[in-house]
């Protein structure tokens, strides 16, 4: 068995371990930013290094992203996206909400869809971006998990299965406690 399968397992059981810290907090009424702040940093601490994590909510109207949790992203970075509208070339995130599936930003400073937000993602050291829509029951899309890197890079196989672990939970919470 490759090294590759041992780690998927070992990120496996600690996201699922988290995932059931995080359904504790769902029972004991804990706010929904606290919970995504649970899995944000649940997957942080799996692939240490330079990884950076997110979790955007779709706003009601199913037109902008507002703050969910990411709290190793630089608050102004955070503040400077809040509130962003969607759209078929806005950064990897508002691409990945409005089609419906994940776009994987190898390279923010060379991607079209981050021709109007490169030099803010530059500013902050921001150099890959790989979006998943969080999907729903009661709509299409609840938000997005964001994966950030400082150089350029493509998801490994145990990124994309952490992925997968976290928007499950994701939308459970958000379903159940979001706005």
């Amino acid at each position: 068995m490759g090294s590759t399968n041992l780690l998927s397992e070992r990120v496996r059981t600690s996201l699922t371990e988290e995932a059931q810290r995080a359904r504790l907090a769902y029972s004991g009424g804990e706010a929904l930013s606290r919970i995504l702040e649970l899995l944000v940093a649940a997957v942080e601490v799996q692939f240490e290094g330079e990884m950076l994590a997110s979790i955007l909510l779709l706003d009601a109207e199913g037109e902008r992203l507002v703050h969910g949790a990411a709290p190793s992203l630089p608050k102004d970075y955070n503040d400077a996206i809040n509130g962003i509208r969607i759209g078929p070339k806005v950064g990897s995130c508002g691409t990945a909400s409005y089609l419906g599936h994940p776009v994987y930003v190898t390279d923010i400073t060379l991607d079209p869809l981050w021709r109007d937000f490169r030099e803010l993602a530059g500013r902050f050291g921001l150099r890959a971006c790989w979006s998943t829509p969080i999907p729903g029951r009661t709509r299409p899309v609840l938000g997005t998990f964001a994966l950030y890197y400082r150089s350029p890079r493509s998801p490994t196989p145990d990124e994309v299965e952490a992925i997968g672990h976290v928007i499950h939970t994701a939308a459970d919470a958000i379903e159940q406690y979001g706005p």
